[in-house]
């Protein structure tokens, strides 16, 4: 991920000493036999590394999937008992732990949480629900450091044919609600002439390019794939608005951080992070997930308020200080440290 060196380098200034090994996939698009030998081989070197090199404290960064979970217990297990074990879950399926059903789910996460000293999530929402499947469980909300992009990034916008130029930078899946942005584009353009800049790839690729033809949407829709670089900021800084009604297991995205150091507004879902961190009619509009009316009024309304607009943008820019990498490495110490001292208590 884009904020883990980020962090490393910072904990590293405040004295820390850090090894960060790699952990998961390799390339885009592993088949699963590749997938499960390729995890097992992580463990096993992971396993190495940390009784070699003497480090007391392992963080696991990971998700909360079946394949995850099974990896995360066979590391676990194989670590001396003397290491304090942390999980940091970034989008977890928590809300699976205390819905019914799901039972085989649970225990192997029980399992993971037995073996583990802390946790480590993304949003208020998550450490609830964590709390509330293993009330046991030390569980902490940290927050990932804003992203390095170049400077002169909040510079003036650069118009594009006139339109006003909504932009998602996503994976192209369905919970991410590209396919609702999709739908929502011709209700916003009954408001105002604008496009849509859906930048990312992923599973859904071939069926958004099929809905984007059958609403007759394609000249006012650019799916330019995978961007990154100098390029990446091109998009934000010809961007009016970004929005991204996602459902997803996630915490808080990297690209809304992104949005922010841009100085956009924003439109999102009140879900997980960024109900924590970002305020209604302060730095974002919110609307409800899967919902293309919803996210069109929310789209119209800032593209035609320039007010609003600005405001909301200038609150951004201001609010994703608090993610300065140096902010954000102290509050995480200091989790991990209270982990360790508990750690210590029971042992």
């Amino acid at each position: 991920p884009k904020h883990t060196p980020l962090l490393v380098d910072a904990l590293r200034r405040l004295g820390c000493e850090v090894e960060q090994l790699p952990w998961g996939r390799r390339v885009e698009g592993e088949r699963l036999p590749a997938k499960v030998l390729g995890r097992a081989r992580d463990v096993a070197f992971a396993r190495r590394a940390v009784v070699r090199g003497g480090f007391p404290v392992v963080v696991v960064k990971t998700a909360h999937d079946w394949l995850t979970l099974t990896r995360d217990l066979a590391l676990v297990c194989l670590l001396p008992r003397s290491k304090v074990v942390v999980l940091q879950f970034h989008g977890s399926q928590s809300t699976r732990l205390i819905a019914p059903g799901s039972r085989a789910f649970k225990r192997v996460t029980a399992a993971l949480l037995a073996r583990a000293d802390g946790v480590l999530v993304l949003s208020r929402e998550e450490r609830a629900e964590w709390q509330a499947f293993n009330p046991g469980s030390q569980v902490s909300v940290v927050r990932n450091p804003r992203p390095a992009l170049s400077e002169g990034t909040v510079a003036e916008r650069r118009p594009v044919d006139g339109r006003k130029t909504i932009l998602c930078v996503a994976r192209l899946m369905t919970t991410k609600g590209v396919f609702e942005l999709v739908r929502a584009l011709p209700l916003v353009q009954e408001a105002v002439s604008c496009r849509l800049v859906l930048a990312g790839d992923g599973p859904e690729d071939a069926r958004l390019r099929e809905l984007v033809t059958d609403l007759g949407v394609a000249d006012s829709v650019e799916l330019p794939g995978y961007v990154e670089g100098a390029e990446l900021v091109g998009l934000y800084r010809s961007a009016d608005v970004f929005a991204l009604p996602t459902s997803h297991n996630e915490g808080f995205p990297t690209v809304i951080l992104e949005a922010m150091e841009t100085g956009l507004p924003i439109v999102t879902t009140p879900l997980r992070g960024p109900a924590d961190h970002l305020v209604e009619g302060t730095h974002a509009l919110f609307v409800p997930p899967h919902d293309p009316q919803a996210l069109a009024v929310g789209l119209a309304r800032i593209l035609t308020d320039t007010d609003l607009s600005r405001r909301l943008g200038d609150a951004n820019r201001k609010k994703v200080r608090e993610f300065d990498a140096d902010r954000v490495a102290e509050e995480y110490l200091a989790a991990l440290e209270a982990i360790v001292g508990n750690a210590d208590t029971r042992s």
